[in-house]
């Protein structure tokens, strides 16, 4: 299972989403742990960004800027970040995002079906499970160990992409090429590591196949080497940095001459959604996670049997989230969806927690519920409220706190880590709704859980009849 991060940007009551994947996290810093302290961190600067006025510093390749320069090491964040906001700025103008983007509308769209390195066996099954799309990746450990392919030709006349991850020798793959081009090979992916460029280089000469850059490439400021060392690239809008980069990198390679593929991560229709809205830039389309994912996050673009792609009839990427799908695991939900929760959980112990709050429903408060498979299992509640008078809070300003209530968790979830998700999500939340300091009144019981997540105490323990011991603590989210 991969986890994902939805970004949700909102301007004058209107919505864009963007998606950044926990995947390869060590490579791209995109640990949960790591990519919700990113966002924390430039919550001031998203504050200050009008991406619906086109004029300004805000507007189409401003917004990108500005956070770029923010997130130097984290590519997947500053792409969610830009995704959700040209996504905004195609919704504020009522256009698709392919229109706001000055892009024609893409046609005839198609995917190709990707089949992950297996045993022979199960490779073959997986290509016969997707009879008729338009191109199969195949994923080899060896292009000289020709036998899978053999094998997959036998199933059906479609082309194949097939990819190295990185993992081939030149010395295995080029007494292989004649062989891969009569087995019906029309491209060749990312044979060797990023660092090998001469090798790269010494391929580009001597192969009949084209041959594209996946992993070299990874933003705009590749792209000279690339242009030496390949035939074409393969831009993923996610490790690119977003739409705005992925955009840029489509349209020069495209006057070079070069081949260009659009693929993703692992990610849900939050993300595909966007980057298929730059398929008329492409030669060669790879969406297919959305055909592969267990669960989605919402409603975005569709394939079909055969990998035909149609785009939502909606403005921006067309992308709409559905906290009931089974995708979701945290969501900001209507206080009527964490009452239960409350109620049962803490209510026998905490009658004063068990029922709903006097600022549920006041605009700043914010409810937070954990999912399973759509069921809110957890809740979590901000309110808009500075920390009481004899507990002041060092550094905290006047209007800048935010109380933590209502924590819980129902017995089927606990030790999952719904609860860290929970509080993760609460602290990036108040950040992103310029807060500076999250305080709550903890039982003795659930102090350590806090202390764990960075909370401190102030002051001492107050006995509370009734409830036992609790504490005040505070954390700062800057």
């Amino acid at each position: 299972m991969t986890r994902t991060v939805i970004v949700e940007v909102e301007q004058d009551g209107v919505s864009g989403y963007g998606e950044a994947s926990c995947f390869m996290t060590d490579h791209y810093n995109s640990g949960l742990e790591r990519m919700h302290a990113d966002l924390r961190r430039v919550a001031p600067l998203l504050a200050t960004l009008n991406p619906g006025d086109p004029g300004g510093p805000g507007g189409p390749g401003g917004v990108w800027r500005r956070l770029a320069a923010a997130l130097p090491a984290s590519p997947f964040v500053l792409a969610a970040l830009d995704t959700a906001t040209t996504d905004l700025r195609a919704r504020l103008l009522g256009l698709p995002l392919w229109a706001s983007l000055g892009l024609d509308r893409p046609q005839g769209l198609r995917s190709s079906f990707s089949i992950g390195l297996d045993t022979p066996e199960t490779m073959v099954r997986k290509l016969r499970e997707r009879p008729g799309w338009c191109a199969y990746k195949v994923k080899l450990a060896d292009p000289g160990d020709l036998r899978i392919l053999r094998e997959l030709r036998e199933e059906t006349d479609a082309p194949f992409l097939i990819d190295g991850n990185c993992g081939w020798e030149l010395s295995r793959l080029v007494p292989a090429l004649p062989d891969l081009r009569n087995l019906g090979v029309r491209l060749i992916e990312q044979p060797f590591p990023r660092a090998a460029w001469e090798e790269a280089r010494t391929l580009k000469e001597l192969s009949p196949i084209p041959v594209v850059a996946d992993e070299s490439i990874t933003s705009p400021a590749d792209l000279d080497a690339c242009a030496e060392a390949f035939h074409g690239i393969n831009v993923k809008p996610m490790k690119a940095g977003g739409i705005t980069p992925a955009l840029t990198l489509l349209r020069a390679a495209r006057e070079r001459g070069l081949i260009t593929m659009l693929g993703c991560m692992p990610e849900s229709a939050a993300g595909v959604s966007a980057t298929a809205h730059l398929g008329g830039l492409a030669d060669h389309l790879d969406v297919d996670v959305v055909d592969l994912l267990a669960v989605d996050t919402g409603q975005g673009l569709a394939l079909d049997a055969t990998g035909h792609v149609t785009l939502p009839d909606r403005p921006g990427s067309g992308y709409l989230p559905d906290p009931a799908a089974h995708g979701w695991y945290v969501h900001r939900v209507p206080a009527a969806r964490v009452h239960p929760v409350r109620q049962e959980v803490l209510g026998p112990a905490h009658p004063a927690e068990g029922r709903a709050h006097p600022g549920d429903g006041l605009p700043a408060t914010r409810h937070l519920a954990a999912l399973r498979q759509g069921r809110a299992v957890g809740c979590a509640s901000l309110y808009a409220e500075d920390p009481p008078d004899g507990c002041a809070v060092p550094g905290s300003r006047p209007g800048r706190g935010r109380r933590l209530r209502g924590m819980a968790t129902l017995g089927e979830v606990r030790g999952t880590g719904a609860g860290t998700a929970l509080l993760r999500t609460a602290l990036t939340l108040s950040a992103l709704d310029g807060a500076d300091t999250v305080w709550c009144r903890v039982d003795d019981s659930a102090a350590g859980f806090y202390r764990k997540h960075g909370f401190e105490v102030l002051g001492r323990p107050l006995d509370l009849p009734g409830t036992g011991v609790h504490h005040f603590m505070h954390r700062s989210i800057r």
